[in-house]
């Protein structure tokens, strides 16, 4: 069983390290600018998760505000597109009980008078969407009077967009509730994706990664 038990282990020693050798070839054949934008994605990506986990995620130091400012925008667009003033914000906390625990959630909740119409919680408050769209501008070679304007002109267009899916959805449960489901799902998620991409794309437009001297401001 001894020499059995060695014959496996060599064998699967052998296998590693074929694989990572095929690994780093792989990863040779990579052009350098490349694997910058690689590697400034992922530092981009550990450091945010880092800093969001150990310190802001259970205080709420960057969602409470956050979807809070969401909410009021969302009521006061809903008042704007019909011509009232009876919607309006309001900070609510939901409990669930999680393996015993009671666990509070707290989210921001529009109400037209005194009917809620729909809740906002911190999933929906387009944080993680900065992020992502943030990584990707990071990690470009570009100057930074371009990634400065793109990152601060993209967050923006992403947030309008997020205040615009959530009045949506409040307009279909008021209006249309049968179609809510397919629109939160999967609908208003295409139509944010699809703005980042797009906005990923003008910001590219004028760069290479392959000769990060050609960048254009």
């Amino acid at each position: 069983y001894r020499t059995f038990a060695l014959h496996i282990l060599r064998n699967t020693k052998g296998m590693l390290k074929k694989h990572i050798a095929r690994i780093k070839t792989n990863l040779d054949r990579f052009p350098p600018d490349i694997k910058i934008f690689l590697v400034r994605a992922f530092v981009f990506f550990i450091i945010w998760k880092g800093l969001y986990l150990f310190l802001w995620q259970t205080p709420r130091t960057i969602d409470e505000p956050l979807t809070q400012m969401v909410g009021k925008h969302s009521a006061w667009m809903l008042n704007l597109l019909n011509n009232t003033d009876g919607f309006y914000e309001k900070r609510v906390i939901s409990s669930i009980m999680i393996e015993g625990e009671r666990i509070e959630r707290p989210f921001s909740q529009i109400y037209l008078g005194d009917r809620k119409v729909v809740g906002i919680a911190d999933g929906c408050n387009g944080l993680e969407l900065f992020v992502l769209y943030l990584g990707f501008i990071l990690a470009m070679p570009a100057s930074i009077m371009r990634k400065a304007f793109f990152s601060v002109g993209g967050l923006l267009i992403i947030y309008l967009a997020n205040i615009l899916r959530c009045v949506g959805l409040a307009e279909l449960l008021l209006h249309i509730d049968q179609y809510f489901e397919i629109a939160h799902h999967y609908i208003f998620k295409m139509v944010i994706y699809a703005t980042i991409f797009f906005l990923w794309v003008w910001f590219s437009k004028k760069i290479t990664l392959l000769n990060p001297a050609h960048d254009i401001v």
